[in-house]
């Protein structure tokens, strides 16, 4: 896997784990899997600080939806050209 495939990959799970209604739907393991990914999300695409992990942080607190974090995750991938597919957005986890 080349670092855009890592970085598709990222961007991807982001999404997936974004899809929850609400910060707290999310599992211990599942919380540390997109801190990950956003993390390497963050770093693949060149983000900034604020772009991301302040994003993620926000959702935490609550000051911020999943819907809005994952619009926001959804519009830096699309951005940055990297598409993922629904398929992949939408399976369960």
């Amino acid at each position: 896997m080349n670092r855009t495939d890592l970085t598709a990959h990222a961007c991807a799970q982001v999404l997936r784990f974004t899809t929850a209604a609400n910060w707290d739907d999310l599992s211990e393991e599942r919380k540390v899997q997109l801190g990950f990914n956003a993390g390497l999300m963050v770093l693949g695409l060149g983000l900034s600080k604020d772009e991301g992990y302040l994003m993620l942080l926000q959702a935490q607190q609550g000051t911020l939806t999943m819907a809005q974090l994952h619009g926001h995750f959804q519009g830096l991938a699309a951005q940055h050209g990297i598409s993922v597919p629904p398929a992949d957005i939408q399976r369960p986890f």
